[in-house]
């Protein structure tokens, strides 16, 4: 059965650029087809560490994967690209976030889906309202363009050149 995700990535060490170049043909191979793509967006780092500006960018991919083996397989990618994970919210040079997955609600200790925090984040909010407008959150029932207009997140996203 063929299902549908949005994949978030992100990063700012390192060309980000080239990551996510050298990213798409790996998620291409170990999840499933890109079917979307968003511009890739500048944004300001978000949370308490002072860092360099990220890119952002969401991906609408087919898979038959299930949410468990896309998660395996996300952080398999992120690792062939250096990611370390020694402090939270610290720069990266690749971030992979499983955003949805059809409509699915999973709340595992490892993984929970729709991402828990998508409706404070304009950086995963706009690329997502460029790509889905009309896509339903299936917890809040609100559009993509309906929780971008709600949210309260006030940092620069901006699309990139």
């Amino acid at each position: 059965m063929i299902n549908q995700l949005f994949l978030s990535l992100g990063g700012n060490l390192g060309n980000t650029r080239e990551i996510f170049e050298g990213a798409y043909p790996l998620i291409e191979k170990k999840i499933g087809k890109i079917a979307v793509y968003s511009s890739i967006y500048q944004t300001e780092a978000w949370g308490p560490i002072p860092q360099a500006d990220f890119l952002n960018q969401v991906l609408l991919v087919s898979t038959t994967l299930n949410p468990q083996a896309c998660l395996t397989e996300m952080l398999a990618i992120e690792k062939e690209f250096g990611r370390e994970r020694k402090e939270r919210w610290g720069p990266r040079t690749l971030d992979l976030d499983l955003l949805y997955y059809g409509d699915l609600i999973i709340a595992e200790a490892d993984l929970v889906v729709p991402h828990p925090r998508i409706a404070e984040r304009k950086f995963i909010l706009t690329p997502l309202a460029e790509i889905a407008p009309l896509y339903v959150d299936p917890v809040s029932g609100l559009t993509a363009n309906a929780m971008l207009l709600a949210c309260e997140d006030t940092s620069e996203v901006n699309r990139s050149v």
